[in-house]
């Protein structure tokens, strides 16, 4: 066992690794169509397109691997999948800084792909080392992280690029997710005890449907799919959008204050309505987030200044915070110790497909019905997120109290 205090430490050190993950990968993400231009794609549409094809192909590769990845965290243990996924995210992002051509840095970014998947990782490791019934406030904790250096790491990222290249992005992305990858390997203790050698373990294909058979274990698989969709299909389009509200005038500030306000104000939410699951039970916020999160979007199709823009995409801020970490907190208590590793695995994978089609899906409606019709689009994917859980939860008589998820019929 941990000794006390043991998992406080673990999660503040892997909270401060997934935040400097978090920062290296928003360094080059924003400007990896300029960097494309560099490399010889001067065209602006296919600059686009070769971004396009460089972000689908990590996301598919990712989809792929992290249930191998998560089977694997389960008979060695969790804290070398985050020290793997770590330090060769940042062998691959420093190699891309020395890419050639669109082709080398599409191949780089596939590999990334199938190696990394930092995220579902370090969940892994502090759902397992972590109290159940402080399950909420870690997970949370984890999501602040998140957002925290999905905020600040493009502004970085974009000083570093305009002041020294777009290649010193690169290197300097690698070397923070290298050191990120150290300060686990040092200051993380995990608590693990391998199977015995003479117990076969079921496999990758058998423990993924051992896990889907679980009652809950596909309701919450398809909702984390749909947050992940809902939270990104705006993404393509919502930079042209504040264009279109703001005007000429310094666009990309106008943009940057949106995204880090909204970041922000998740940071807060995904701290204190993680904190506050672990007392009235994560299932309540889970359905209150997202019916929240649809009745936010959709007043946004119908906005006619940046200001009413800004203070909406903060209330959705609010809503989007306590998502996923009441989403991850019900999949490790639903999903048995021993196990855990290959469930978030699974959970990554309904992310990184979500990743592939969000922004095309967002960027097609955009093309076909107008920019304001992708988020009405949105507020209906999050309302039948909604609709999914409750039916789904009320089908295996899921009780909406505290600390309680108790399925009628399990696997």
């Amino acid at each position: 066992m941990l000794a006390k205090g043991s998992w406080q430490r673990n999660l503040v050190v892997l909270w401060i690794g997934q935040t400097m993950i978090m920062v290296a990968f928003s360094f080059f993400f924003p400007f990896i169509p300029l960097y494309v231009q560099t490399l010889g794609m001067t065209d602006t549409t296919q600059a686009a397109e070769w971004a396009g094809f460089i972000s689908a192909g990590s996301s598919i590769s990712m989809a792929i691997a992290q249930p191998i990845w998560g089977n694997l965290a389960d008979r060695w243990g969790r804290k070398p999948m985050v020290v793997r996924s770590m330090l060769s995210g940042g062998l691959l992002t420093g190699l891309m800084g020395l890419a050639a051509s669109p082709q080398q840095l599409l191949v780089l970014r596939f590999i990334q792909g199938g190696l990394t998947g930092t995220i579902a990782a370090s969940n892994a490791l502090v759902a397992s080392q972590t109290p159940k019934h402080r399950l909420g406030f870690a997970l949370g904790f984890m999501q602040v992280g998140y957002f925290v250096g999905t905020s600040v790491g493009p502004l970085l990222g974009g000083l570093m690029a305009d002041a020294f290249g777009y290649r010193f992005a690169f290197y300097a992305s690698g070397v923070t997710m290298t050191l990120a990858g150290l300060l686990v390997i040092f200051f993380v203790n995990e608590d693990f005890t391998p199977p015995p050698v003479d117990v076969q373990r079921p496999s990758i294909w058998q423990e993924s449907r051992n896990l889907l058979a679980i009652a809950i274990f596909p309701i919450l698989a398809g909702v984390v799919f749909m947050i992940q969709l809902g939270g990104v299909v705006v993404s393509p389009v919502l930079s042209l959008f504040v264009v279109e509200l703001h005007g000429s005038g310094s666009p990309a500030t106008a943009a940057g204050v949106i995204m880090g306000l909204t970041g922000a104000v998740s940071a807060v939410s995904a701290l204190a309505l993680g904190r506050y699951s672990d007392r009235i039970g994560p299932t309540v916020i889970l359905s209150i987030c997202l019916a929240g999160a649809a009745l936010s979007y959709v007043p946004q199709a119908f906005v006619t200044s940046f200001f009413q823009l800004l203070a909406l995409r903060m209330l959705t801020g609010a809503f989007l915070g306590g998502l996923m970490p009441s989403a991850n907190a019900l999949l490790a208590r639903v999903t048995p110790a021993q196990h855990r590793g290959a469930a978030f695995g699974l959970s990554a994978t309904a992310s990184s497909l979500a990743n592939f089609v969000g922004p095309l899906g967002g960027a097609l409606v955009a093309t076909q019905y107008g920019i304001r019709s992708v988020f009405l689009v949105t507020g209906g994917l999050f309302s039948l997120a909604f609709l999914w859980v409750g039916y789904g939860f009320r089908r295996q008589g899921v009780v909406l109290a505290p600390r309680q998820l108790d399925p009628k019929r399990n696997a």
